[in-house]
């Protein structure tokens, strides 16, 4: 029918409809721009306290919840941060993706997870925790550095912080050590330093 009305008309008035027609599409954009809303918590001029009350004032009770939930890896998906909010996941106790795990299989992994999170209504990141302690151990072939050993490798006794009387007893056997030509491996004073914090 609207064909056929089109095709009734004379040449003037089809040229005008072309006009008509963008004009509409122009409002239509312009009504589409103006319902997209300035959102504070996004916006990283406001201060950081504004932006926590303005995303909190925004969040349901299901959100909040969500957000401060950690659930493990073998049980996250993108869908299941996105459908339950879930704020962090966790890859405790040897969680892999897969035997032997490159670097790029835990990238992918958590990438996935991450548009899960990021495809909610706010667009909130979510957190990925790994449960390691002296380097990542869960990728295969990482190296892994014993965690007091490492530090007293580092022969920065200084940097660490001590408590005055620890830091006093340590001079003292650092001094015993090094001047009785005790053969004892060096690492087991700082290896005790390190513990005096």
């Amino acid at each position: 029918m609207i064909v056929y009305a089109v095709t009734n008309l004379g040449s003037e008035k089809m040229a005008r409809i072309p006009h008509l027609l963008m004009g509409l599409l122009v409002l239509s954009c312009l009504g589409a721009i103006s319902d997209a809303k300035y959102t504070k918590y996004r916006d990283p001029k406001q201060p950081l306290n504004a932006r926590i009350k303005d995303l909190l004032k925004r969040m349901t009770l299901e959100e909040k919840i969500g957000q401060m939930v950690q659930i493990d890896r073998t049980v996250a998906s993108s869908e299941v941060l996105k459908k339950y909010f879930i704020g962090s996941v966790l890859s405790g106790g040897g969680s892999v993706p897969a035997k032997q795990a490159s670097p790029e299989t835990w990238i992918d992994m958590v990438n996935d997870f991450q548009k899960g999170s990021l495809s909610t209504r706010l667009g909130i990141p979510m957190i990925y925790g790994i449960d390691a302690v002296h380097g990542h151990n869960n990728v295969y072939k990482a190296t892994v550095f014993p965690h007091n050993i490492g530090l007293g490798a580092t022969r920065q006794v200084h940097a660490t912080i001590f408590h005055d009387e620890n830091y006093q007893l340590m001079n003292k056997l650092r001094s015993y050590w090094f001047s009785s030509n005790n053969k004892k491996d060096e690492f087991c004073l700082y290896a005790y330093a390190c513990h005096c914090v």
